[in-house]
């Protein structure tokens, strides 16, 4: 596994990074044996999302056998009570994990003198904001927040592209998502599937498309997807959600491999090009 710095904090996380979505139905068991495939593979950053008390004990048992100081801890609340600091303090006190090096806000940030607090007494290190409109721009122009989460994939536009450069020119770490989106998947009648409707007796048939994403030999679309927004240096880690042990066994496999020649031009020439 690959590292990289957190900002100017003198901190480094994995660059691939392990998303906990308490939505997702698994026992704590599952929940377990998934982190305990990540910290085998080198990752060290995690983040909780929501409070599932199956995520919480799965979660905690696998974090606490390593030294605090080497993970990087990230949580994501649905929600705050009347008092955000109580809310903080409750969870980090539930996960035993001393503090949070990244509160992360889902939707528009939070502000409360308690949360300032947390900041001062290092219970919690950083704030983050998951950034996808206006205001969220605005935000990281003042420079009010330590990271951002944000989607980015081959396909995204100057606007996706613009901010994520936009925090990195404020030292601010990028925590990128959706590198995969619904639109590349072939199944979903997708880029991918109008690209393979091409005559295949043609030498150039992938030529400005993304087929040869399909044809890789010994990749997945997924894991050149992967690969490719690693190479963006604005961005900081790659938060990937794994649904089998085998799945991330192979994205986090990536972050040690570099895009195959002459991708990154086929790549470059499919976002220009029509389907």
């Amino acid at each position: 596994m690959r590292y990289r710095p957190f900002g100017r904090t003198g901190l480094v996380v994995s660059a691939v990074s392990l998303l906990l979505d308490g939505a997702t139905r698994r026992s704590a068991r599952e929940w377990r044996n998934l982190v305990g495939l990540g910290l085998d593979c080198g990752i060290n950053a995690f983040e909780i999302a929501g409070d599932s008390p199956a995520v919480i004990e799965g979660a905690a048992e696998m974090l606490s056998e390593v030294e605090r100081e080497l993970l990087f801890v990230t949580w994501r609340p649905k929600a705050f009570t009347a008092d955000p600091g109580n809310t903080v303090e409750a969870f980090v006190a539930r996960t035993g994990l001393e503090y949070l090096d990244l509160l992360a806000f889902d939707g528009p940030p939070v502000t409360s003198p308690s949360l300032d607090s947390l900041r001062r007494t290092r219970r919690v290190r950083a704030y983050g904001l998951a950034g996808q409109d206006d205001e969220s721009d605005l935000l990281i122009q003042r420079g009010a927040y330590d990271a951002i989460a944000a989607p980015y994939s081959p396909i995204s536009g100057w606007k996706d592209r613009n901010r994520i450069k936009a925090a990195a020119g404020r030292d601010m770490a990028v925590f990128a998502h959706s590198i995969w989106p619904e639109e590349m998947h072939p199944k979903k009648g997708g880029i991918l599937k109008k690209s393979l409707l091409k005559d295949r007796s043609d030498p150039l048939a992938g030529a400005g498309s993304y087929r040869f994403m399909e044809t890789t030999p010994g990749w997945t679309a997924e894991e050149i997807c992967l690969a490719y927004v690693l190479t963006e240096p604005a961005v900081t880690t790659v938060r990937v959600e794994a649904d089998s042990t085998d799945r991330l066994q192979r994205l986090a496999d990536v972050a040690e491999k570099d895009l195959p020649t002459g991708v990154a031009a086929q790549i470059e020439m499919a976002r220009f090009c029509p389907v």
